[in-house]
């Protein structure tokens, strides 16, 4: 059975991902477009949500990041997966209710 990819999961795990690594290289947006040939303002729209990624700027940002394609999309799926399975489960409010978890956009 093929599972069918939910857009707004992919893309909020792509922005924290994006994110993320950027923060962890200690990498400021200027850093991360010199290196990985695209735009400071792609870059910042990317992280935004303003703006949804080619298959080449996923090669782009990778190289970036300077690691294989394939390792930086695995860490997007394994991220979109978490996101969709927290937003399947209800948690407990501090008052006793229980609520939807959200991820924030």
């Amino acid at each position: 059975m093929v599972k069918l990819l939910n857009s707004d999961s992919l893309i909020q795990a792509f922005r924290r991902l994006l994110c993320e690594e950027r923060k962890i290289r200690g990498m400021s947006q200027l850093d991360l477009a010199k290196s990985s040939g695209l735009t400071r303002q792609c870059i910042a729209l990317f992280e935004s949500g303003q703006r949804v990624p080619t298959f080449f700027s996923l090669f782009c940002l990778a190289r970036g990041f300077g690691m294989p394609a394939a390792r930086f999309i695995l860490m997007l799926m394994d991220k979109m997966e978490f996101y969709e399975r927290m937003q399947e489960q209800d948690f407990l409010a501090a008052d006793g209710r229980k609520v939807r978890w959200q991820a924030r956009r």
